[in-house]
């Protein structure tokens, strides 16, 4: 088998993972298991503060926007350049995007829809005609949609690693021999040798993944893996989602790299919460390898020659090594940014007969409780019957699809 079983050098789920094992083989020593209890400590602070980040960006989203009366923001205005005759061309206000200078984000937009209301109530004579006329609030509508599709790509690269890593680790949990295997070795004929350097006989110890029981499979599964899959999962739906929400050009770009930021929370928290000791078993802390090379050690210099040309030369060993060609990692990112894409256009977003994508009606929340994993997975709570608002009939040939 090819590459090596390892865990995150530099995160608490890592350190979860490795410190029991290293605490077990050592007999549990009263050191070794404070440390394991301060690890376990940083791994619950930091889902629980994943958790809350993350069901607050959910809360923004599901039940502050609608109170304050947004929308959402699909496709509208993204082709601003083929209007007022092309497709995603009516604002959420029924007027049509006819020029750029009448395009703002929601805050502005809602401001200067407000004074329009406050001068009609003013003004009473002046009919809306007349109103539009002498301000017009302008529409609410995307910026750019290709600089939104291009920070959620960098924002799926961010995400793309660490699904990379939670994978791993159920791929070490599946291959790691179900044995009480050591993960420290002492070599006490390196004693004498290293006793005198900076880390004493500590040099003479060896940290290295090794066989884990099935009781600590199970327990890793449950208290690192799969909450450590969740979160991701959690973060990616509602990363999605507020980057696709977000319409203005600066603020989109900012906003790609600050949720980043969120996922890793446990690579700071290690850095700045473990304990020295932590830092150093983790340092050292030898991968597992998966493939035996004694053929090749054993090969003579002829025979490692003879295979390398037969192996690296050649029409046939060209053909072999042709999927290097293939960017997998591109593909893997490009495919997890259109399956949430497509998702958060199903979930908020309806479809006109010209290809106009517009946003569902948006009703108002009846429950506002603080529910963290409805909140973080995007589910909505209870709403009114009445939606507060609803796309303006479009004009004639443009009705909505069933």
């Amino acid at each position: 088998q090819e590459g090596c079983l390892d865990v995150q050098r530099d995160s608490v789920y890592g350190a979860a993972i490795a410190l029991p094992q290293v605490a077990r083989s050592a007999g549990w020593p009263a050191t070794l298991v404070y440390v394991v209890i301060r690890t376990y400590s940083n791994l619950i602070f930091n889902i629980v503060l994943q958790v809350f980040l993350m069901s607050m960006i959910g809360k923004e989203q599901i039940i502050m926007y609608p109170f304050a009366g947004q929308m959402h923001l699909c496709d509208m205005a993204s082709s601003i350049i083929q209007c007022p005759d092309g497709p995603n061309c009516i604002g959420p206000g029924g007027t049509n995007y006819d020029n750029p200078g009448r395009l703002y984000d929601y805050t502005t937009w809602s401001t200067r829809v407000w004074i329009r209301a406050g001068l009609g109530s003013l003004f009473p004579d002046f009919d809306k005609e007349t109103l539009d006329s002498v301000f017009d609030p302008g529409e609410y509508g995307l910026e750019s949609w290709w600089c939104r599709a291009a920070c959620v790509m960098l924002f799926m690269m961010a995400v793309a690693d660490d699904l990379t890593d939670t994978i791993s680790l159920y791929n070490m949990l599946w291959k790691l021999p179900t044995a009480e295997e050591s993960w420290m070795i002492f070599d006490s004929d390196k004693v004498e040798e290293v006793k005198d350097t900076q880390n004493g006989t500590l040099e003479a110890v060896t940290f290295r993944l090794a066989g884990m029981p099935m009781h600590w499979k199970l327990i890793t599964a449950i208290v690192v893996v799969i909450p450590k899959s969740i979160l991701w999962l959690a973060l990616v739906l509602g990363g999605v989602q507020y980057l696709m929400e977000t319409a203005g050009i600066i603020d989109v770009i900012v906003n790609a790299m600050a949720l980043t930021f969120v996922l890793q929370l446990d690579e700071t928290i290690f850095a700045r919460l473990t304990t020295k000791i932590t830092v150093e078993i983790m340092a050292r802390l030898e991968e597992m390898p998966m493939y035996d090379t004694r053929e090749e050690a054993d090969a003579t210099e002829q025979e490692a020659l003879a295979k390398h040309f037969q192996e690296e030369t050649g029409f046939a060993a060209f053909m072999r090594k042709s999927m290097l060609l293939v960017p997998k990692r591109a593909l893997k990112i490009l495919v997890l940014q259109a399956i949430f894409t497509g998702l958060y256009y199903w979930r908020n977003c309806d479809r006109l007969e010209d290809g106009s994508l517009v946003s569902k009606e948006m009703f108002l929340p009846s429950d506002i409780s603080y529910k963290p994993v409805e909140l973080m997975f995007g589910v909505a709570p209870p709403s009114g019957p009445e939606p507060f608002w609803a796309m303006p009939k479009p004009p004639k040939g443009l009705e909505f699809e069933s």
